[in-house]
């Protein structure tokens, strides 16, 4: 059944919609890496985006299911590195908001859930898929049993993108410019900053 999700940065300020016309269209997913544990840890010291464990949950989708209402003037993407991956975030609240890789014209979003819109949603946007990187979850805080369906979300993602490509969706992308160019500026954060948000048990 098709179906829309509402999704807003903490302040309001960012605000868009992910369009759901069938459980096809996307795939959440919990990524337990070093890298998203760190990348939560810079904004609001995660409060909000990581579980117990340290899982960050992600919908899966491709650009085109993702329709802008306002604010996205304040979006910022922002590296962990200088290869690092797109964290598009709404620098008006430092809220995580979307992950693309650095060819943002390929077809994939991942769209980053706050433990509220997780709990929200989770009948829209389905049961987490998959759990990835468990190892690196926080000792002593329910760590999963271990990963799970790490395969499954990866051919969705390429089924997706194949999808998107060979319909023309891949065209409607709200991330990009008329000329191509991501809408947002990128910044590469510091590697000062970075070593200090690494979870302590990572170090």
């Amino acid at each position: 059944m098709a179906t829309s999700v509402r999704k807003a940065c903490r302040c309001g300020a960012v605000e868009m919609t992910l369009a759901v016309p069938a459980p096809a269209a996307g795939t959440r997913v919990t990524c337990f890496c070093k890298d998203c544990q760190t990348a939560a840890r810079l904004y609001e010291d995660g409060i909000d985006i990581l579980s117990q464990a340290g899982g960050t949950d992600i919908w899966q989708t491709t650009p085109d299911r993702i329709t802008f209402a306002k604010g996205e003037d304040q979006l910022e993407i922002r590296r962990l590195s200088p290869k690092g991956l797109y964290r598009w975030v709404a620098r008006c609240c430092n809220t995580p908001m979307i992950n693309t890789m650095s060819k943002v014209h390929l077809p994939f979003a991942g769209v980053v859930l706050r433990r509220s819109e997780v709990e929200a949603e989770a009948a829209s946007l389905g049961p987490s898929r998959c759990q990835a990187f468990t190892r690196d979850a926080v000792p002593e805080k329910g760590i999963p049993s271990g990963d799970r369906g790490f395969y499954y979300a990866g051919f969705r993602i390429l089924a997706r993108l194949v999808a998107a490509l060979m319909s023309g969706r891949s065209r409607q992308n709200p991330l990009l410019s008329e000329d191509g160019a991501p809408i947002a500026p990128v910044v590469v954060i510091s590697l000062e900053q970075r070593k200090a948000a690494i979870p302590k048990h990572l170090r």
